[in-house]
C-alpha cells in the first residue's frame, strides 16, 4: 500500500495561517501604522507565535505584498458576484453602488491601503513589487468595468484604465472617505464619462 500524502492538509494549513496573518495585519497596520506594528503584535492579533510569521513571510514587506494581492483578489471576486445580482438595465449609479459595496473596507482596512501606497512610494523595491501586483490586477478590473458597462448599456468616453484610476483616486482619498462622499462623486463621474447606447 502506498503511503498517504500529507501535502494537501499542510498546504491548507499554510494558506489558513497566511490568511489569518493578512487579516490581522489589515487591522493592526490601520490602527498603528506599518512601522509601528511589531511582528509580535501581528502574531498576537492573529493568535500565532513569531515562528508562524517567519515560516510564511521573510519581512513585513512580503506581508504588505500579500495584503495587496488578497485585497485585489477579494475585490475582483466580490465585484463579479455583485454584478450578477444587478437588475435588468441598471443605471451607472446602480453599478457604482454594487462595485463600491463589493470593495467596501473598514476604517482600519482603508488606512492600511493608504499605508501600503505610502510605503511603496518611499521604497523603490517594494514599489516595484506592488506595481507588479497592480499590473496583474488591472486587466481583471478592466474586465469588471467592461462587464458593468455592457450590463448598463453604456459605453465609456475615456480609456478604461484611466477610468479605473479616477475611481481609485476618489475611492481611496482620505478626506472623501471620512466625509462619506466617495459614492456620490464616483457616480457623478461615471454618469459624465459614459454614454447611453440604448436606442
Amino acid at each position: 500500500m502506498e503511503p498517504v500524502s500529507t501535502a494537501a492538509p499542510e498546504s491548507a494549513r499554510r494558506r489558513a495561517t497566511r490568511a489569518r496573518l493578512v487579516q490581522a495585519a489589515q487591522q493592526e497596520f490601520g490602527k498603528n501604522g506599518i512601522d509601528a506594528t511589531s511582528v509580535e503584535q501581528l502574531c498576537e492579533a492573529a493568535g500565532f507565535t513569531r515562528g508562524a510569521f517567519y515560516s510564511n513571510f521573510a519581512t513585513k514587506d512580503d506581508l504588505c505584498v500579500a495584503i495587496a494581492e488578497h485585497f485585489a483578489e477579494q475585490t475582483i471576486r466580490s465585484c463579479h458576484e455583485s454584478l450578477a445580482s444587478l437588475p435588468d438595465r441598471p443605471t451607472p449609479v446602480d453599478i457604482v453602488a454594487k462595485i463600491l459595496g463589493a470593495a467596501s473596507l473598514t476604517e482600519d482596512q482603508h488606512r492600511t491601503q493608504l499605508e501600503l501606497q505610502l510605503r511603496a512610494w518611499r521604497d523603490p523595491e517594494l514599489g516595484a513589487r506592488m506595481a507588479a501586483v497592480r499590473a496583474d490586477t488591472l486587466p481583471l478590473a478592466a474586465e469588471v468595468i467592461a462587464r458593468a458597462t455592457a450590463q448598463a448599456g453604456v459605453e465609456m468616453l475615456v480609456d478604461v484604465n484611466d477610468l479605473i484610476r479616477i475611481f481609485e483616486a476618489l475611492f481611496f482619498a482620505p478626506t472623501l472617505a471620512r466625509e462619506g462622499t466617495s459614492l456620490r462623486l464616483i457616480a457623478y463621474v461615471a454618469n459624465h464619462l459614459t454614454r447611453d447606447t440604448h436606442p
